[in-house]
C-alpha cells in the first residue's frame, strides 16, 4: 500500500523506510502502529492480526508456520495428472501432514486440483493402506508437523467431514473444498482429458451425478464447500456470474456507511 501511495505522495515514499515487520508467526504486531503516510497529515495504522482458532495456523507448531505462507503466485497441482491412467476412486491423497482426502466414489476421469503452499507435498496411496502410511510418514514425508519430536506431540487428523458433491455439468468444476488457513481443492468431475471421444458420454450415463469424498483435518480446522473460483484462462469457458440468492443475501455481512 505504501509503495502504491508513494507514486503520488512523498510522505508515503519516506514512510516505506519505517514500515512494520512482517512475519508468518502470529503476534508480531502487539499493538496499533501509527505510520505517517499522508501529505495532508492523516495517519495510517497497522493493527494486530486476529487469531482464528479454526485455521491451520492455530494448530501447528510456530516453527512450521512459514511453510504455510505463500512465497509466490499460486499454481494448481492436479491429481491425477493428464499423462496417467490412475483413477482416484479407492485412493487417499495426503496434503502434507495436515489434510487427508479419501476418494470413496468418483468418475474414472475425476480430477482434484490443489491450490496452496508449494512446500506441502501431495502423496496418493490406496485407502486401505492410508492409516499405516500416515502413521509411518507423518513428520518425515508428510510435513508439517516436521520432525519426530513434533510428530509425537501432534494432535492428528481427528476432524472428519463427509462430502456428497453433486454436479450438473461435466464441463466445469463441481465445487471447491476450502481448508481454512491453508488453501482449496477444485473438484472436476471430468477434469482429466480422454483420448476416447465416447468416454464422457458413457461416464455421464453410468453415474448418479454425485461424488463422495471424506476429508480429515486436525480439530477444530474448518472444511467448507463453495462454488468454484474461476482460476486461469480456461475458466472463461465455463464461468457464469450468478446473482446471490435471498438466503445468501441474508447471510452476507452488512456494510454501514
Amino acid at each position: 500500500m505504501l509503495k502504491t501511495m508513494a507514486y503520488k505522495d512523498p510522505v508515503a515514499a519516506a514512510a516505506q523506510k519505517y514500515k512494520p515487520i512482517q512475519s508468518a508467526v502470529p503476534g508480531t504486531t502487539l499493538g496499533p502502529i501509527q505510520i505517517e503516510a499522508f501529505l495532508g497529515g492523516g495517519k495510517l495504522y497497522d493493527t494486530p492480526g486476529v487469531h482464528l482458532h479454526h485455521r491451520q495456523a492455530a494448530v501447528i507448531h510456530a516453527d512450521d508456520l512459514p511453510s504455510l505462507a505463500p512465497q509466490s503466485r499460486l499454481k494448481g497441482r492436479c491429481f491425477p495428472a493428464n499423462d496417467t491412467d490412475v483413477g482416484l476412486s479407492g485412493n487417499t491423497l495426503f496434503w502434507g501432514g495436515l489434510v487427508r482426502i479419501d476418494v470413496v466414489k468418483a468418475l474414472p476421469r475425476t480430477r482434484l486440483t490443489f491450490y496452496g503452499p508449494k512446500k506441502l507435498s501431495i502423496n496418493m496411496v490406496p485407502t486401505t493402506e492410508a492409516d499405516e502410511f500416515y502413521k509411518r510418514e507423518v513428520g518425515v514425508m508428510l510435513t508439517p508437523p516436521t520432525g519426530q519430536e513434533r510428530a509425537e506431540g501432534w494432535c492428528g487428523l481427528q476432524g472428519v467431514r463427509e462430502l456428497q458433491i453433486k454436479y450438473e455439468e461435466l464441463d466445469r468444476p463441481a465445487s471447491d473444498i476450502a481448508i481454512s488457513g491453508l488453501g482449496w481443492i477444485a473438484v472436476e468431475p471430468l477434469g482429466v482429458p480422454s483420448s476416447d471421444p465416447d468416454s464422457s458420454v458413457e461416464e455421464e450415463d453410468g453415474d448418479s451425478g454425485e461424488l463422495h469424498l471424506r476429508v480429515h483435518v486436525p480439530k477444530p480446522v474448518e472444511v467448507f464447500v463453495r462454488a468454484p473460483l474461476p482460476v486461469g484462462k480456461a475458466a472463461s469457458q465455463w464461468y457464469r456470474y450468478q446473482e446471490l440468492t435471498e438466503v445468501e443475501e441474508e447471510l452476507r455481512p452488512k456494510w454501514h456507511y
